[in-house]
Protein backbone atom coordinates (compact mmCIF):
# COMPACT_ATOMS: atom_id res chain seq x y z
CA UNK A 1 0.00 0.00 0.00
CA UNK A 2 2.74 2.65 0.50
CA UNK A 3 4.74 1.80 -2.66
CA UNK A 4 1.07 2.35 -4.17
CA UNK A 5 1.07 6.10 -2.30
CA UNK A 6 4.57 6.42 -3.30
CA UNK A 7 3.69 6.03 -6.81
CA UNK A 8 0.90 8.31 -6.32
CA UNK A 9 2.71 10.86 -4.96
CA UNK A 10 5.74 10.91 -7.71
CA UNK A 11 3.11 10.58 -10.19
CA UNK A 12 1.35 14.19 -8.97
CA UNK A 13 4.79 15.38 -8.00
CA UNK A 14 6.43 14.94 -11.55
CA UNK A 15 3.27 16.10 -13.53
CA UNK A 16 3.54 19.36 -11.63
CA UNK A 17 6.97 19.44 -11.78
CA UNK A 18 6.72 22.66 -14.18
CA UNK A 19 4.70 24.70 -11.80
CA UNK A 20 6.95 24.11 -8.64
CA UNK A 21 4.90 24.77 -5.46
CA UNK A 22 6.88 25.18 -1.82
CA UNK A 23 6.57 24.53 1.18
CA UNK A 24 9.18 26.46 3.56
CA UNK A 25 11.00 25.48 6.29
CA UNK A 26 11.08 28.69 7.77
CA UNK A 27 7.48 29.61 7.54
CA UNK A 28 6.23 26.24 9.19
CA UNK A 29 5.27 25.38 12.48
CA UNK A 30 4.35 22.95 15.01
CA UNK A 31 1.25 24.29 16.92
CA UNK A 32 1.71 27.83 15.71
CA UNK A 33 4.93 28.40 17.97
CA UNK A 34 7.61 25.67 17.54
CA UNK A 35 10.39 26.07 15.01
CA UNK A 36 10.60 22.88 12.48
CA UNK A 37 14.31 23.55 13.90
CA UNK A 38 15.40 24.17 17.15
CA UNK A 39 17.77 23.09 19.95
CA UNK A 40 16.97 19.77 21.94
CA UNK A 41 17.29 22.03 24.86
CA UNK A 42 14.51 24.60 24.01
CA UNK A 43 12.42 21.48 22.66
CA UNK A 44 12.45 20.31 26.05
CA UNK A 45 12.08 23.42 27.82
CA UNK A 46 8.67 23.57 26.10
CA UNK A 47 7.58 19.75 25.91
CA UNK A 48 9.81 17.98 28.23
CA UNK A 49 11.88 14.66 27.83
CA UNK A 50 11.28 12.45 24.04
CA UNK A 51 8.67 9.37 24.62
CA UNK A 52 11.39 7.43 22.67
CA UNK A 53 15.11 8.06 21.19
CA UNK A 54 15.91 5.73 18.60
CA UNK A 55 19.90 5.35 17.23
CA UNK A 56 18.77 4.13 13.44
CA UNK A 57 21.04 1.63 11.41
CA UNK A 58 22.71 3.75 9.45
CA UNK A 59 23.67 2.05 6.64
CA UNK A 60 20.10 1.24 6.05
CA UNK A 61 20.03 5.35 5.59
CA UNK A 62 20.42 7.35 2.43
CA UNK A 63 23.09 9.73 2.72
CA UNK A 64 24.47 8.41 6.13
CA UNK A 65 27.83 6.80 7.04
CA UNK A 66 29.46 5.50 9.62
CA UNK A 67 30.53 9.01 10.97
CA UNK A 68 26.98 9.79 11.17
CA UNK A 69 25.76 10.16 14.73
CA UNK A 70 21.94 11.24 14.77
CA UNK A 71 18.90 9.91 16.26
CA UNK A 72 15.43 10.08 15.74
CA UNK A 73 13.57 11.85 18.87
CA UNK A 74 10.14 11.03 19.29
CA UNK A 75 7.55 13.06 21.53
CA UNK A 76 4.09 12.18 20.57
CA UNK A 77 2.68 12.56 17.58
CA UNK A 78 5.79 14.02 16.48
CA UNK A 79 9.23 12.91 14.83
CA UNK A 80 12.25 15.18 14.68
CA UNK A 81 15.95 14.38 13.85
CA UNK A 82 18.40 15.06 16.83
CA UNK A 83 21.87 15.87 15.76
CA UNK A 84 24.60 17.80 17.68
CA UNK A 85 21.93 19.26 19.76
CA UNK A 86 19.77 20.44 17.04
CA UNK A 87 16.33 19.20 16.24
CA UNK A 88 14.67 18.91 12.81
CA UNK A 89 11.37 18.11 11.95
CA UNK A 90 11.19 14.95 10.44
CA UNK A 91 7.20 13.78 10.75
CA UNK A 92 4.05 14.96 12.85
CA UNK A 93 0.74 12.43 13.03
CA UNK A 94 -2.74 12.93 13.52
CA UNK A 95 -5.15 10.90 15.40
CA UNK A 96 -8.07 11.31 17.12
CA UNK A 97 -6.34 12.01 20.55
CA UNK A 98 -3.77 14.23 19.06
CA UNK A 99 -3.07 17.72 20.64
CA UNK A 100 -0.52 18.82 17.65
CA UNK A 101 -1.07 20.70 14.55
CA UNK A 102 0.70 22.15 11.40
CA UNK A 103 1.47 25.57 10.70
CA UNK A 104 2.02 27.21 7.48
CA UNK A 105 0.78 30.40 5.90
CA UNK A 106 -1.81 30.93 8.42
CA UNK A 107 -3.48 27.43 8.14
CA UNK A 108 -4.09 25.05 10.41
CA UNK A 109 -3.46 21.83 8.81
CA UNK A 110 -4.88 18.50 11.60
CA UNK A 111 -6.83 16.07 11.26
CA UNK A 112 -9.82 17.20 10.15
CA UNK A 113 -7.84 18.46 7.21
CA UNK A 114 -9.34 17.38 3.85
CA UNK A 115 -7.04 17.40 0.40
CA UNK A 116 -9.75 19.96 -0.93
CA UNK A 117 -8.33 22.33 1.85
CA UNK A 118 -4.66 22.28 0.69
CA UNK A 119 -5.73 23.75 -2.44
CA UNK A 120 -5.25 27.02 -1.47
CA UNK A 121 -1.92 26.66 -0.42
CA UNK A 122 -0.70 24.29 -3.20
CA UNK A 123 -3.37 24.50 -6.03
CA UNK A 124 -1.02 22.37 -8.40
CA UNK A 125 0.34 19.83 -6.84
CA UNK A 126 -3.05 18.75 -5.63
CA UNK A 127 -4.93 17.72 -8.27
CA UNK A 128 -8.16 15.27 -8.13
CA UNK A 129 -7.23 12.27 -7.01
CA UNK A 130 -9.71 8.64 -6.51
CA UNK A 131 -12.07 9.81 -3.88
CA UNK A 132 -12.95 6.55 -3.00
CA UNK A 133 -9.47 5.39 -1.88
CA UNK A 134 -8.72 4.97 1.35
CA UNK A 135 -5.21 6.20 0.98
CA UNK A 136 -4.11 9.58 -1.32
CA UNK A 137 -0.82 11.49 -1.47
CA UNK A 138 1.15 13.72 -2.65
CA UNK A 139 4.50 15.84 -2.63
CA UNK A 140 5.37 19.15 -2.47
CA UNK A 141 9.28 20.57 -2.53
CA UNK A 142 10.97 21.80 0.23
CA UNK A 143 11.49 25.48 -0.62
CA UNK A 144 14.94 24.88 0.58
CA UNK A 145 17.42 26.62 -2.03
CA UNK A 146 19.76 24.07 -3.69
CA UNK A 147 17.68 21.37 -2.24
CA UNK A 148 15.30 18.58 -3.89
CA UNK A 149 14.11 17.05 -0.60
CA UNK A 150 10.37 16.94 -0.55
CA UNK A 151 7.27 16.89 2.17
CA UNK A 152 4.92 13.94 2.04
CA UNK A 153 0.89 14.24 2.96
CA UNK A 154 -0.81 11.64 3.35
CA UNK A 155 -4.37 11.45 3.57
CA UNK A 156 -6.81 8.30 4.56
CA UNK A 157 -10.52 7.97 4.28
CA UNK A 158 -10.17 11.74 3.20
CA UNK A 159 -8.41 13.31 6.26
CA UNK A 160 -4.97 14.01 6.48
CA UNK A 161 -3.00 11.61 8.78
CA UNK A 162 0.68 12.88 8.17
CA UNK A 163 2.98 15.21 6.91
CA UNK A 164 6.29 14.08 6.71
CA UNK A 165 9.54 15.73 5.02
CA UNK A 166 12.15 13.70 3.97
CA UNK A 167 15.26 13.68 1.77
CA UNK A 168 16.00 12.35 -1.46
CA UNK A 169 18.71 10.61 -2.68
Amino acid sequence: MKFTYFLLALITFSANAQQKEELNWDEARINGKLELTISKRDFEHIYKKADKIVTPDYTDICGADQDSNFQYYYYKDLQYELDNGIMNFMKITFSKKSTFFFTYKGKKLDGTTKLDDLKSLFPEAVISVDKNAKENGFLVASGIALDDNLWSFTFKNGLLVSIEYFVQC
